[in-house]
């Protein structure tokens, strides 16, 4: 992949399409004839990341000179310019590619014209985007996000009612507006003002164009800056630039679903403000505030330059400029940074007394070389300006410029300061100021740390270590990241496994090494993760208790040197139950992480899925309700899984011969979107995984088509369970069932109802037997009664289904056990009972053979308070429709008759009955098979079918699991049930 630099062409040719590239005479590509086409992305952009796929043809020979040293250039219109955000004379990277992806299938839709006109040869084209012809944009292209337009492809046309069309990228209308010109003295130099939101890059404060015309300034302008509605005693101002933003496309989101549309414009009124900018004017950088705007006047043009139409007045430069580098945890503050300060400060940069200015460090060698613990490269670099020397300017404030030129840089140690966030180039979910589907969490956190930070903080008594409990994976470091950008603290994250050691000594010693180093870096917060750890002695049975009462010294220590700026602590832990009781009171704050809610989830999935291209039929909405009961982490884990799966199909496509490393390259140049499919695969996969460590809920794939019969049963479940789901308003009064009970004779399809509830409902399904609760230690049966509704709150809506319930709840005071462990579980689990009418979305069904034998208070009114007995099948009907069921996804023969083989089936049968039936039927066709295959009779390809004689052959053999005394029985407990 070779270095270019785009030029732009104007006039560019009107025969051209505009998104492609001409190539000047002389240049290194091949032959631009045959249909060269080049993958264009930014040269500072990721290699690995889809490019821009576009056509390259011959440049005209008038208007273009050959070729000469230096680097190539392509020739662009303006519109290619827009959709990478670049200017002209960026450099870009490009690769020739030999054969762009053809699409398989591509949905255009039309709301103008005719559709497809006749056209020669294949055409480049890409989602988002409108046709060189009226009317048909592409909606949606497969496998690729961009590819070739054939004969080939399979086309489908949708009409588009109702909806914006696009500004075609072709034309006046792709091109920027002119520069706006302002006369200096349409308006006075009155202060202005606007609402300042968090955004932009550099010192510059960024506007619309319409504002800057409103302000009566200039492009580039110099101003003064403060926060409006405070003295100038506690807002001080600063100078900044001022800089239009015009509506850019997006490059990560180019080929995404909103593509082919411009950025949204700036509104009037509103100022993006650069992060570091709105730190040093103090701003909160949730909600910067209204800002005070002043133009520059101080400077003013000396008499000879007042014939110059273009200069400007600007601040003077500074003689001297003396910094203190800031401690903080992620670079040393002794090495030789002068090599990074030089290069800083060849671009000219405004410089005020007080301000923390914030250097650059990728890509800057003297970062490590110059670290003797080798810490691991950080973005940034955080200087504050102690004192700055120069001409005495006569504003509001001393601001100066600073370069290499004018100004000689002293560095004269090193201080403690708050520094302020600095959004990425990508702001991730764990980078975020304010976490999606955490900022509630982190609101709380914020409000516990922000007294410390206070003038008065250090007048407060005790301390303001945090514990934060919650599962792995549920986002604690996330929280903790996000409440210290807010409050501009340094964060030093130490996990605990690390802290670790084999006598208790050493492990003292790391700790006061560590807290040593995070009272270096202040205002700070040390964050421990799995603080559970610390305090156990080697065997993990007992305490340490001089490695907990150094813990305890450390944490509870009020120290009034220690305190401004001040050090605080926020410990993480999944097992909470494990922490040591002297450690766990040290921590005076105790937050826990919840549950996510579905809507949280639904917002995280939309921060995680911002860049990436997804299919149209992707729906977030549903995603988030399949996902109940998952964490942040494994929300992460499901993109992972998702993208694994996008790569599987595109290697699998039918290519004769495969996929080569040329087509893999092209088609990962080309971009793919991840599809449905491919959330629908990582899901079950990582549904089956979490379900199988740690007995999480799922949804089951158990519907109404795979239960036959029983339909005044299905009729009585739905109405208690589906009912509150549809329609909530009905049951405002508060009067509800939360538990349901299915009993009857074994074998009737208990088990399978519950499934098929939970799958026609949307439902995780918890499934628990009952004995599995049971444990020999003491409390700990209880405690696995509580974890089962915690985790059926966490995954709500969710059903709990208890099966062999007479197992678990027996009538207390009946048990033959010493220590009535018994009698406790049914207590326990008549309290979890009681507390489910808080929990709209959670349901119980519990399943017993024998409800005689169940603890009486569980049949009261809010508990178990719906009895459904189901029972066999006992008329044909039945019979038939439960056969029905079980064998719609075999190969029968047609002569098979159903009712032919029920009528020699015994009358009374259960579903595993009829279940065992075609199990021995299958078995018998299988030994068919096998024979028939040694003696040559039939090839093995054939599908393997059932004959009648099969299952005649099972009926023959088939003995009722339940007899008829026992049904008796069963339906005298019916009986005696219904009357009460």
């Amino acid at each position: 992949m070779a270095l270019a630099v785009l030029r732009v062409l104007e006039p560019f040719p009107t025969e051209t399409p505009p998104l492609a590239v001409l190539l000047p005479p002389g240049g290194p590509w091949p032959a631009a004839g045959l249909g060269l086409v080049l993958a264009l992305r930014p040269a500072g952009e990721s290699p690995a990341g889809p490019a821009l796929l576009v056509a390259a043809l011959e440049g005209p020979g008038a208007g273009t000179e050959e070729q000469g040293p230096g680097p190539p250039q392509l020739l662009v219109s303006r519109a290619l310019l827009r959709l990478l955000a670049l200017g002209s004379g960026a450099w870009v990277r490009a690769r020739p590619v030999r054969r762009p992806p053809a699409l398989g299938w591509a949905l255009l839709g039309t709301s103008l014209g005719p559709g497809l006109g006749p056209r020669v040869g294949p055409l480049l084209v890409r989602r988002g985007e409108t046709l060189p012809v009226p009317g048909p944009r592409v909606l949606e292209t497969r496998p690729a996000l961009q590819g070739l337009l054939g004969p080939g492809t399979r086309l489908a046309v949708t009409e588009l009612r109702g909806r914006a069309r696009l500004c075609p990228e072709s034309g006046d209308s792709s091109r920027p507006p002119p520069p706006p010109v302002v006369s200096s003295f349409a308006v006075s130099g009155t202060v202005r003002r606007l609402q300042g939101v968090l955004g932009g890059t550099g010192d510059s404060l960024g506007v619309s164009r319409s504002c800057l015309r409103g302000l009566g300034l200039f492009q580039g302008e110099w101003v003064w800056v403060a926060r409006a509605g405070e003295s100038s005693n506690t807002s001080r101002p600063h100078l900044a630039r001022v800089q239009v933003l015009e509506p850019r496309w997006d490059l990560s989101d180019r080929l995404g679903p909103g593509s082919g549309q411009l950025g949204e414009p700036l509104a009037d009124g509103l100022a993006l403000v650069p992060a570091t900018l709105a730190f040093n004017l103090g701003c909160d950088p949730l909600e910067v505030g209204e800002l005070r705007i002043q133009r520059y006047l101080e400077g003013a043009i000396a008499p000879e330059d007042k014939g110059s139409c273009s200069l400007l007045p600007g601040p003077p430069f500074a003689r001297e400029l003396h910094i203190e580098i800031v401690s903080s945890p992620h670079y040393s503050t002794n090495g030789n940074y002068d090599g990074v300060l030089y290069r800083h400060f060849q671009i000219p940069r405004v410089v005020q007394e007080g301000d923390v200015l914030c250097v650059p460090t990728i890509g800057q060698v003297e970062i490590l070389e110059g670290s003797p613990e080798k810490l691991p490269r950080w973005r940034e670099m955080f200087f504050k300006v102690k004192k700055t020397a120069g001409e005495a300017p006569d504003g509001p404030a001393s601001a100066y410029l600073a370069d290499t030129t004018h100004t000689s840089l002293y560095m004269v140690g090193s201080t403690l300061s708050p520094v302020p966030w600095l959004p990425s180039e990508k702001s991730t979910l764990r980078s975020s100021l304010s976490p999606p589907g955490l900022e509630a969490l982190v609101s709380e956190l914020c409000a516990v740390l922000k007294p410390r930070l206070q003038p008065g903080g250090a007048l407060l008594t005790g301390t303001s270590s945090v514990l934060l409990r919650g599962p792995p994976g549920c986002g604690k470091t996330t929280v903790v990241a996000a409440a210290c950008s807010q409050l501009g603290l340094h964060l030093l994250k130490v996990p605990c496994s690390s802290l670790c050691a084999d006598s208790s000594g050493a492990v003292e010693t790391k700790l006061q090494a560590i807290f040593s180093r995070a009272r270096h870096c202040r205002p700070a917060v040390l964050l421990l993760t799995a603080v559970d750890l610390l305090g156990r002695d080697r065997d993990g049975l007992g305490e340490d208790a001089r490695v907990v009462a150094a813990l305890r010294h450390l944490l509870l220590d009020e120290d009034p040197l220690n305190s401004c700026p001040p050090l605080m602590v926020v410990a993480t832990t999944s097992r909470a139950q494990d922490l040591p009781a002297d450690v766990q009171t040290a921590f005076p704050h105790e937050l826990e992480v919840p549950a996510l809610s579905e809507g949280q989830r639904l917002s995280i999935l939309r921060a995680l899925t911002a860049h990436l291209p997804l299919g149209q039929e992707v729906n977030l909405a549903q995603l988030a309700r399949r996902c109940a009961g998952f964490v942040v982490g494994d929300l992460y884990a499901l993109l992972t899984h998702s993208s694994r799966a996008a790569c599987t199909r595109i290697k699998n496509l039918g290519l004769a011969g495969g996929l080569t490393e040329e087509d893999e390259g092209e088609l990962c140049a080309a971009g793919f979107p991840l599809l449905a499919e491919d959330f629908g695969q990582a899901l079950e996969l990582q549904q089956t995984a979490h379900s199988q460590a740690v007995g999480a809920p799922k949804i089951p794939s158990v519907s109404w088509h795979d239960v036959g019969g029983l339909q005044e049963v299905k009729k009585e479940i739905l109405e208690t369970i589906q009912l509150p789901l549809e329609h909530p308003e009905l049951l405002s009064l508060g009067l509800r069932r939360s538990g349901l009970l299915l009993h009857g004779p074994p074998g009737t399809g208990k088990t399978l109802l519950a499934k098929a509830v939970a799958t026609e409902c949307s439902l995780t399904f918890l499934s628990v037997k009952g004995p599995e609760l049971i444990n020999m230690y003491v409390g700990q049966s209880e405690e696995n009664v509580r974890e089962v509704f915690a985790r059926a709150r966490a995954a709500a809506p969710c059903i709990i289904f208890f099966d062999e319930l007479d197992s678990l709840a027996p009538s207390r005071g009946r048990s033959g056990d010493s220590g009535g462990v018994m009698d406790r579980v049914v207590s326990q689990l008549l309290a979890e009972l009681d507390g489910l009418h808080s929990t709209q979305d959670v349901f119980v069904i519990g399943a017993t053979n024998r409800p005689d034998l169940l603890d009486p208070a569980l049949l009261r009114p809010g508990r178990f308070d719906k009895l459904v007995f189901v029972g066999a099948n006992e008329d044909r009907a039945s019979q038939l429709r439960v056969l029905s069921a079980i064998t719609r996804k075999f190969k029968l023969e047609p002569s098979v008759s159903l009712v032919n083989v029920l009528d020699c089936c015994p009358p009374q049968l259960t579903g595993a009955d009829l279940y065992s039936l075609c199990s021995d039927a299958m078995t018998a066709a299988l030994k068919r098979r096998v024979h028939d295959l040694e003696e040559g009779l039939e090839p093995g390809s054939s599908a393997l079918m059932l004959t009648m004689e099969d299952l005649l052959q099972a009926a023959a053999r088939l003995q009722p699991s339940v007899s008829e005394q026992e049904l008796l029985r069963y339906k005298r407990i019916q009986h005696k049930f219904a009357a009460c």
